[in-house]
């Protein structure tokens, strides 16, 4: 589900992109670094409509359901998800898949599982969304197993049954990583992988956030996806606070992928990817399962 890749939520339409270009315009950051100070790693603001993550989830849920039907036709062949935060994920998933068990955490439309399966994976897929797994349902027919699961809960996967894990801009609709990514590890085998992305720690601030850098808050934003709008709201954290939760859930970080727009998109979306070359938008990391002792 996207978002929240990114980095982090997508953001497929001009529109949807006019507030992180406005922003840097404005603030003057070429860098893509918010100038302003920030407070302490763990600290922690709260702005959200849902007091819990459960409601929260619900709200997740609700937009995604409104999203799905419009979904793979606005998003797999634009300028941000389909060109710019896929192929930076599927670059740094391990080769070759044919016979590999692979999960699509956050599957939203079926794009990534429909690609693992046509490199011979077999795919499991989940997304929060109802809507959006029978969309998945609907590209993969029966050869994936595509069902309904929170990344908040505990999921239901036997331990040590997956060669590989997707995560596309998914985790940050939750707060607390804990529970997702020790499910990931719990379901890895030892020689198994993650691939992770996220909104870059580093991009610029949403016209939404009040705090700095450092703070993990709550921030939305408003998506228009043909005749749909979406207000999401989901959590920018610093990058300290990603990497304590990954090496606390037992994973090592292996690989990081920073995509910018190659020649191919720019040609073709220059009125939305010029604006934002050279400015941190999304993050790939392959994880690693630590070896004791490592």
């Amino acid at each position: 589900m996207r978002p929240p890749g990114s980095s982090r939520s997508p953001r497929e339409s001009s529109q949807a992109m006019h507030s992180i270009t406005s922003t840097v315009l404005h603030r003057q950051m070429a860098a893509g670094v918010p100038q302003y100070a920030g407070s302490a790693t763990k600290h922690l603001m709260t702005s959200d409509p849902a007091k819990s993550q459960a409601a929260h989830t619900r709200l997740t849920k609700d937009a995604y359901d409104r999203l799905a039907a419009v979904w793979a036709s606005t998003t797999d062949d634009g300028p941000f998800n389909g060109l710019l935060e896929r192929p930076a994920l599927r670059s740094l998933v391990p080769q070759p898949l044919a016979g590999k068990v692979v999960l699509d955490a956050g599957c939203g439309s079926g794009a990534q599982c429909e690609w693992l399966l046509s490199e011979g994976a077999e795919v499991v897929g989940i997304d929060v969304s109802p809507a959006m797994v029978e969309e998945t349902k609907r590209r993969c027919g029966k050869t994936a197993h595509i069902f309904v699961a929170d990344l908040a809960e505990p999921l239901p996967l036997e331990p040590r049954t997956l060669d590989g894990i997707t995560c596309s801009l998914a985790l940050h609709y939750l707060r607390d990583w804990e529970v997702p990514l020790h499910s990931f590890r719990a379901a890895l085998r030892s020689t198994g992988w993650l691939v992770l992305s996220l909104d870059h720690p580093f991009s610029p601030p949403l016209p939404s956030q009040k705090g700095g850098y450092f703070d993990t808050e709550l921030v939305t934003d408003t998506w228009e996806k043909a005749t749909v709008v979406a207000t999401q709201h989901f959590w920018r954290r610093p990058l300290s606070a990603v990497v304590e939760s990954i090496a606390e859930a037992g994973f090592v970080i292996d690989r990081v992928a920073e995509p910018q727009p190659s020649p191919e998109a720019l040609e073709r979306f220059p009125g939305d990817l010029e604006a934002v070359k050279g400015i941190p938008g999304f993050i790939v990391y392959r994880l690693l399962p630590r070896i004791n002792g490592a």
